[in-house]
């Protein structure tokens, strides 16, 4: 706890300098590109408006360890290291492994050792203290003021939301990658025909996390597929050489090699860059609540202008639905290109 507390501290002292950056917390279930979860790091990262006081990992796109694994050397490429780093769940609260997870994408069960990172494992280690003690204290002893961006299934976040209380009216506001609204365009699943994958993960987090009265910025799937990463893009994104570009040209540059024509959307980026620059987004405000029953549509999203039977605890939040396209990929690319900090 003594560390924890070190580590609060400096990371105020920075803020104190640094007024008009936003604190967050960036939770996430990270892997290595082409994984999402990396570039949208990459974003925020290279994003002065953005301060990161921590990063907390969580069982998703692959285990917990793999997780905690790639982010720790990810800031060691990006000159981050003061960054720290929280190990947070390595289940879902209740969702158990089955032949349909082990056959379909993520591997968010496995307790398989994590692959060695572009470059070697890292240098930098995690810190003693656990995910979701991070995310409490830091807020609250910060109310109102820090931002928390998840990325990954809600799994830590539901779990600070029940360790304490108070916790959900300190926290200013939570961005979430997740969920698939079918009311809205583009509103299939991606894991099951309505489900999305982070809230297919853990619906019972999700539905914890919706409920909870946090101000929430909800950014799915339809959002998401307003994007379309292509092999142009692409190469204007590598044309530059820094640590970053030269990591994506390793990882992403055999993909378009292999498929030219091919577009690929952009998940967990989005959710950063509408937390940079809101008008990169069109959002709606809706009623979204997740189906925990374990049936056919376990953990898909609903959401609705007004609340409907069933759905009575489900609160109001913006979701996003429709993206400048051209807008948010120049500012990622020109984000991206910037110069690393030193060591």
């Amino acid at each position: 706890m003594r560390k924890l507390l070190f580590t609060l501290i400096s990371t105020l002292s920075v803020l104190s300098n640094a007024q008009d950056r936003l604190p967050i917390i960036f939770d996430t279930d990270f892997a290595m590109p082409p994984q999402d979860d990396s570039l949208a790091l990459m974003l925020a990262l290279q994003s002065p408006e953005l301060e990161i006081f921590g990063i907390t990992t969580v069982a998703g796109n692959d285990s917990v360890e793999r997780a905690t694994s790639d982010v720790l050397r990810m800031l060691e490429i990006a000159n981050q290291v003061d960054i720290p780093v929280y190990v947070g769940a390595d289940m879902p609260l209740v969702h158990e492994v089955s032949d349909f997870a082990i056959n379909n994408y993520g591997k968010w069960y496995s307790n398989e050792s994590p692959p060695i990172p572009p470059g070697g494992f890292a240098m930098k280690q995690e810190e003693d203290d656990s995910a979701v003690s991070f995310i409490v204290q830091a807020v609250m002893e910060n109310p109102g003021e820090v931002t928390i961006v998840a990325l990954g299934p809600l799994t830590n976040i539901a779990q600070a939301i029940r360790a304490k209380p108070e916790f959900a009216t300190n926290v200013k506001q939570l961005v979430i990658m997740g969920g698939a609204i079918a009311s809205l365009p583009d509103g299939a699943g991606n894991i099951t025909p309505n489900a999305e994958f982070n809230f297919w993960v853990d619906p019972e987090a999700a539905r914890v996390t919706l409920r909870s009265g946090i101000p929430i910025e909800l950014s799915p799937l339809n959002v998401s597929r307003k994007s379309a990463l292509t092999k142009d893009w692409y190469e204007k994104m590598v044309a530059e050489d820094n640590a970053l570009t030269a990591l994506l040209v390793e990882t992403l540059g055999e993909r378009f090699e292999q498929s030219p024509e091919q577009t690929w959307y952009m998940y967990d980026q989005i959710a950063v860059a509408g937390l940079i620059d809101p008008t990169l987004v069109t959002t709606k405000s809706l009623y979204v609540d997740v189906n925990i029953d374990h049936g056919i549509s376990y953990g898909v999203s609903v959401g609705g202008k007004n609340v409907w039977p069933g759905a009575e605890g489900a609160a109001q939040m913006n979701v996003q639905y429709d993206l400048d396209w051209t807008r948010f990929i120049e500012m990622f690319i020109e984000r991206i290109q910037r110069p690393l900090p030193a060591r």
